[in-house]
């Protein structure tokens, strides 16, 4: 019988499909894998706005999550962190009976809760999840809030370096920051234990599109899958995620989405 990787979403559901389970999904069979997907908020958008994300009852998600792990042995977890303390809580209880699974921990940009205080879901994150994270994907500002939230001190005139060296100190194994600037190019930054692993630079989109911490998580959570190393699934996870945003069209009246395989 032939033997396909599953990898395990759990996040929002987006109704754009620019970012949330709906994208994993397709982000996930694109690259070979089978994707088990699991709503824990439900995002209020469309292509142009966006009110928020309102979570579903821990008791809930983690019920139906427990049931999928319980029946199928997953080679991933890709998890959104969730805009609520008492989620993020129960997440990380869940992942941790589960700690031989490489976990993909994405901090999604569309985090509207603008408190960033010991208390809020950034902060628990920081404390319950980033331990347990193989690797972190955030975009830059994501970074920076991340960093406020869970440390003493001036983010804003931090280095993209010491961002990601503050995150990988919170007990991340990696952190992948997305998005640094370098005039028509976009650069990311992989950082380890060690220090900086790769730097990736890309043309940036002539456009803004929709959902590149989506595309790029789910990859890489797909890569690691199957077997490889977190060096070589980031550089194979960034090359999708921006083809994928190559292939953007506008989908309604607001910003462009990401074509993840569907009409390639």
């Amino acid at each position: 019988m032939r033997h396909v990787a599953a990898v395990l979403v759990i996040g929002p559901a987006d109704p754009t499909s620019a970012a949330g389970v709906s994208a994993d999904v397709l982000s996930l069979a694109h690259q070979g894998t089978y994707p088990l997907a699991v709503v824990s908020e439900m995002c209020l958008r469309d292509t142009a706005h966006f009110e928020g994300r309102v979570a579903l009852d821990p008791e809930l998600v983690i019920e139906q999550a427990r049931l999928i792990l319980e029946d199928v042995p997953v080679a991933a977890i890709k998890l959104v962190v969730p805009d609520s303390v008492e989620l993020v809580a129960a997440l990380a209880e869940l992942v941790s009976d589960y700690g031989e699974v490489p976990l993909i921990l994405e901090a999604p940009a569309l985090a509207l809760h603008e408190d960033d205080s010991e208390d809020s879901p950034l902060a628990a994150a920081i404390e319950l999840l980033l331990p347990q994270a193989a690797v972190l994907v955030a975009d830059v500002s994501v970074g920076r809030r991340l960093v406020a939230a869970g440390f003493e001190g001036d983010e804003a005139g931090m280095s993209v370096e010491a961002l990601a060296s503050a995150l990988c100190s919170a007990g991340a194994g990696h952190v992948l920051l997305l998005g640094g600037a370098a005039a028509v190019q976009v650069v990311h930054l992989l950082h380890g234990p060690e220090g900086v692993v790769r730097r990736d630079v890309f043309e940036r989109s002539p456009q803004p599109v929709l959902g590149l911490s989506s595309s790029v998580s789910a990859a890489l959570a797909a890569a690691m899958a199957q077997g490889q190393a977190v060096p070589d699934a980031v550089q194979t996870a960034l090359r999708f995620a921006h083809a994928a945003e190559g292939r953007h069209f506008r989908l309604g009246m607001g910003t462009a989405v990401p074509d993840r395989g569907m009409m390639s």
